[in-house]
């Protein structure tokens, strides 16, 4: 397994030479088999304009896996080259909602007047859904998911597997009751 940190900046973007060290994109990272080109791709945040640098010439095939809809994880969705061209393949999951559907969700950032198109408006060929409880698999890899206490909305992390090894990714966190020590941490 190969592990690529696109982005890891939080809240909003930081260019410049003084973020250098660290990045100064939003959350992304790109998960790929071996030598190949990423697959699986971790939040969507402004660092997912990078994948392209990693596949090259390549449309991206694979799944997209979002922990939560804060803008820091989402806002690369819609400048993301690889996955916006004709030959792209792009399944894009998102933790559930009891009111409305991944598309709707989806389009409260990405639809006039805020961006000149929708998500189903994408080139290539896209799919939404939500991610499924328990371990399910991706590209090859197995893929659990939990929910993770952070305010705002449903947030889950990730542990991916690929046989060999292990990624745990869990980007934000808000504990849920603070006590004195750490096993009152909820």
């Amino acid at each position: 397994m190969r592990v690529t940190f696109c982005g890891t900046r939080g809240s909003t973007p930081a260019p410049g030479p003084e973020f250098i060290r660290y990045g100064g994109n939003t959350s992304c990272v790109a998960v790929s088999r071996d030598d190949a080109g990423p697959s699986l791709l971790l939040d969507a945040g402004t660092g997912l304009r990078r994948v392209q640098e990693l596949l090259g010439d390549r449309a991206f095939q694979g799944t997209l896996l979002l922990t939560h809809l804060h803008w820091d994880h989402v806002q690369g969705l819609p400048f993301f080259p690889s996955g916006d061209r004709v030959g792209s393949r792009v399944s894009l999951l998102l933790p559930s909602d009891d009111q409305l559907g991944p598309v709707e969700l989806l389009s409260r950032m990405m639809s006039p007047p805020f961006f000149p198109i929708g998500p189903t408006q994408l080139r290539g060929d896209w799919s939404f859904g939500y991610v499924p409880d328990g371990t399910f698999e991706a590209e090859g890899f197995s893929i659990l998911a939990r929910d993770v206490p952070h305010k705002g909305g449903h947030t889950v992390g990730y542990r991916v597997s690929d046989g060999r090894t292990s990624l745990a990714y869990l980007p934000d966190h808000c504990p849920t009751a603070l006590g004195s020590g750490p096993e009152e941490i909820g």
